[in-house]
């Protein structure tokens, strides 16, 4: 079984420029994006217990990794889907949707139906919204939901709607001077991987925002839907999404269950990268082995 859902990673993705074949009577073939190094779906067969571990807004599969082989080496079969338009282009990006990301996520799950009784998933940031946005709609186990933004407190965030039909670019961010980025580098090393370091596109797109606060409506109109049990991450020094969002989703999660909360104190936004990391994937593994004995 294996075998064949690593055959099939491939074709989760669907390019969104696929889209937009057709103009007029003159049919363009959209061509075969190239993923980037590092950027690559993952998958660690195992038991009949499934992960599947969803990357956030412009990174791609790496952003997981770790984590999901922190839950390999527990037994558990994991997946780790790229999302639309992630890991290949920024132009991909600028041309996907919400439902497209959540698509990737949805072809995910599927693939672990095949081969796994019970299914957990975990995201961060934009994952961990798709995570919570799945387990509304669809049989999940439990939910880890790390540093999800339900709510973006930047003040220009709400003009992106209008922004994108006139930039592509609203924020640009310094891959040469990010402390994270080195910090991964470092540990790849460490771990005998390639040092390929963070893999992403460091910049934002005035369309993928626009489309963060779509899911972000619709992941609050799900949360009274979510049954499973659910982990929430978040930290004390993430500089992009306020703790506060805790509150806000325990006060919305009034059918699940139980929701526990960490908290870190060290880390920023990317939670599954930076310092704190091990003891997030300890975490995790501990919140999933208590609901599966």
């Amino acid at each position: 079984m294996g075998a064949r859902l690593r055959s099939r990673l491939d074709r989760i993705d669907k390019p969104p420029e696929a889209r937009n074949a057709i103009e007029g009577n003159v049919v363009n073939m959209p061509t075969t994006p190239t993923i980037m190094q590092g950027a690559e779906p993952f998958f660690f067969a195992g038991s009949r217990i499934g992960a599947l571990c969803v990357h956030g807004l412009t990174a791609s599969p790496q952003e997981v990794y770790w984590l999901g082989k922190h839950l390999a080496q527990q037994g558990l079969t994991v997946l780790g889907p790229r999302l639309a338009g992630h890991g290949t282009t920024f132009n991909d990006l600028r041309l996907s949707r919400w439902q497209d990301w959540y698509y990737s996520v949805l072809d995910g799950y599927h693939l672990l139906r095949q081969c796994c009784d019970q299914i957990f998933v975990l995201g961060i940031s934009l994952g961990g919204l798709l995570s919570l946005h799945l387990a509304a709609h669809e049989k999940i186990a439990g939910v880890v939901a790390m540093a999800a933004p339900l709510y973006v407190e930047a003040k220009g965030a709400r003009f992106t709607p209008m922004l994108r039909y006139v930039v592509n670019t609203v924020v640009t961010f310094d891959r040469a001077n990010d402390p994270l980025n080195e910090r991964v580098l470092q540990r790849q090393r460490e771990r005998g991987e390639p040092a390929v370091g963070r893999v992403a596109y460091y910049r934002h797109s005035a369309a993928g925002v626009a489309e963060l606060l779509k899911i972000q409506q619709a992941v609050r109109a799900d949360l009274a839907r979510i049954t499973a049990p659910t982990l929430l991450v978040y930290s004390e020094k993430d500089l992009a999404v306020s703790v506060r969002n805790i509150d806000l989703l325990t006060d919305g999660l009034i059918s699940a269950p139980s929701v526990e909360v960490f908290r870190l104190k060290q880390s920023d936004h990317i939670v599954t990268n930076d310092v704190e990391c091990d003891d997030v994937f300890e975490r995790a593994w501990s919140f999933i082995h208590k609901l599966t004995g």
